[in-house]
């Protein structure tokens, strides 16, 4: 799961002010026309442009602090893998360009992974057995290599390979349900450059293979340190040789605040894409609608707000579409610190006094009119499951499911609380900065003093939600149907420090919901693993892990001669055919 900040999750960064109309002159979207490769020596042409709000902050978002949105609209076609979650329902789908895989045994559970023989990294690297392993020793949660979560690889053995080995296997202790969606993959599982991390880690390629195959973590401290912090975009990209691609678009520049720009990669072996160029202009989302009329851009997918569809809608020569999302806005407490961290009571007061009807009401319905307050975490409302989940937590709706502001004052009173100060901690934009202002006003009048704020670094690797400085935290996750998709969210962290918590950023901690987590996991029946997910819904009530708020829609728009873009609602996000984007 991704955090969106629109984030998410899924998914998170900032959103800057001005729209920067001087970046990219010569990348603005106006190029006639774009082909792919005919097989007659002609390449890839023409430019497309994405607006987007957050700043790309990392090359490397399979850490826990880097894990953002904003990364996976970046990275995804840069850093690829076996599959992806692709089309406009966001289907699990292979990529066969990249390798094959396939489960050879169920007792125990075997899964064999190919890369195609062809397959290398833009400077030449083969992309092989170190890299496998690498990703391995990272998402086994085992390594000193930050994870946003291990669910699963944690029971599979020390996969058997040597240099330049293409095939792999992954031999499960225990049965897994989601083993297909469990290798790697585009976005915040792929794999990373291992020949990079073993030479900034001052060690070969071997020796780095056989620190992974003994578990010898310590030998592996310097490549750790590199991995986990030293591809973060730091005014500007890192050095060429430490950012190559191995999908068919390569980083190629970037200007802080303004935009980053993806190249086709010369060295892929697969198929090209359509259009050379891709530039992600860094825009502030209340200017985009305008950016996209002026042709400065050729495509927005901004967090529907009333006044962003109103401006969408008003425009001409536009395709726009306004639809389903995976994505769900939600508060999350802090438990390592703070007011909340051990006071039941006091989490029941502020859930009490969260105007969640007033804000779908007020932000949500506008855009779509059916719009509910959302109660499932982890369900999307058109999933198998919800209906029985909603029924199972009956109880607990009846106890938070509505605002009750005299009741909130109520616990302040008898806890002897009224005036404790709650930081209120978001993204910068205005449907977060509205909700924010909802909250402060409803929960100031039950006793709590609100200091609410919104900051364009939330989601950075050293900004508010990574480092743990808010009381509560309001952000959207973005994920997909699958249930290892969010198990990490919930579950019992080693450290609450940024690299140490995963996607758990609250830090809640319950070991039967631990017990749950894991046993969801390797249920092969899906009638069985949706009741756990139902019972752990209710425990997650019961505790006050989170608040959930409402579900997000999604809305894209594009310019009519700007072809093959499909919205996807899980956190691929609209980038999830970009090598198919093209120009007429």
């Amino acid at each position: 799961m991704t955090r969106f900040g629109k984030t998410s999750k899924l998914v998170a960064a900032s959103l800057v002010g001005a729209l920067a109309l001087t970046a990219c002159s010569s990348d603005n979207g106006n190029d006639d026309g774009d082909s792919k490769d005919n097989g007659s020596g002609d390449g890839p042409s023409g430019t497309v442009t994405l607006a987007w709000g957050q700043p790309f902050d990392s090359y490397n978002n399979t850490t826990a602090g880097a894990n953002s949105f904003a990364n996976v609209i970046v990275l995804n076609w840069v850093t690829t893998g076996f599959w992806q979650f692709a089309g406009e329902d966001g289907l699990l789908t292979p990529n066969e360009e990249f390798g094959t895989y396939e489960q050879t045994s169920e007792d125990p559970l075997v899964v064999e992974y190919t890369i195609n023989d062809d397959a290398v990294w833009s400077d030449g690297e083969s992309i092989d057995c170190d890299d496998f392993l690498l990703w391995w020793a990272q998402q086994s949660g085992k390594s000193p290599f930050s994870v946003i979560g291990s669910a699963g690889i944690e029971d599979t053995a020390v996969p058997e390979c040597e240099a330049g080995d293409k095939h792999f296997v992954l031999e499960y202790g225990t049965p897994y349900a989601d083993w297909a969606a469990n290798g790697p993959s585009h976005g915040n599982t792929t794999m990373m450059p291992a020949h990079v991390v073993a030479d900034q880690g001052g060690i070969s390629t071997d020796e780095l293979i056989e620190a992974i195959k003994s578990e010898d973590w310590d030998a592996l401290e310097d490549a750790a340190e590199f991995f986990n912090n030293g591809w973060l975009i730091d005014g500007g990209l890192p050095d060429a040789e430490l950012i190559p691609s191995s999908g068919p678009y390569l980083l190629d520049s970037y200007e802080e605040g303004q935009h980053v720009t993806l190249k086709y990669n010369e060295n892929y072996w697969g198929e090209a894409p359509a259009t050379e160029t891709i530039v992600i202009r860094q825009i502030a989302e209340p200017e985009m609608a305008q950016a996209l009329e002026n042709g400065e851009v050729d495509i927005i997918a901004p967090q529907p707000t009333v006044d962003m569809v109103e401006q969408i809608n008003a425009l001409s020569g536009i395709n726009s579409q306004v639809g389903n999302g995976y994505t769900y806005e939600h508060l999350d407490f802090n438990f390592n610190e703070g007011p909340f961290s051990d006071n039941l009571a006091l989490r029941e007061a502020f859930a009490l006094c969260v105007p969640r009807q007033l804000i779908v009401d007020n932000l949500i319905k506008p855009v779509t009119p059916d719009a509910p307050v959302k109660q499932i975490r982890n369900i999307a409302p058109w999933d198998p499951g919800f209906d029985e989940a909603n029924a199972h937590i009956a109880e607990e709706l009846e106890q938070y499911g509505e605002q009750d502001i005299e009741r909130a004052r109520e616990i302040l009173e008898e806890e002897d609380a009224v005036g404790t100060t709650i930081k209120v901690q978001t993204l910068d934009n205005q449907r977060r900065n509205d909700t924010g202002a909802l909250i402060k006003d409803a929960c100031d009048e039950a006793g709590f003093d609100v200091d609410f704020s919104a900051t364009p670094d939330f989601f950075a690797t050293d900004g508010g939600l990574s480092q743990g400085t808010f009381d509560v935290a309001m952000f959207g996750w973005i994920g997909s149907s699958l249930i290892s998709g969010w198990n990490s969210t919930f579950k019992t962290v080693e450290e609450c420090t940024a690299d140490g918590k995963g996607n758990n950023n609250g830090c809640y901690s319950n070991p039967e919901v631990d017990k749950l987590l894991q046993e969801v996991l390797v249920e092969a029946d899906q009638e069985t693993a949706l009741q756990m997910v139902a019972e752990i819904e209710k425990i997650l009530w019961q505790d006050l892990a989170t608040i959930p708020i409402f579900q997000h829609p999604n809305i894209t728009a594009w310019a009519e001669n700007v072809e093959n873009i499909v919205p996807n609602p899980t956190q691929t996000g609209v980038v999830w055919n970009m090598p198919e984007w093209s120009k007429s």
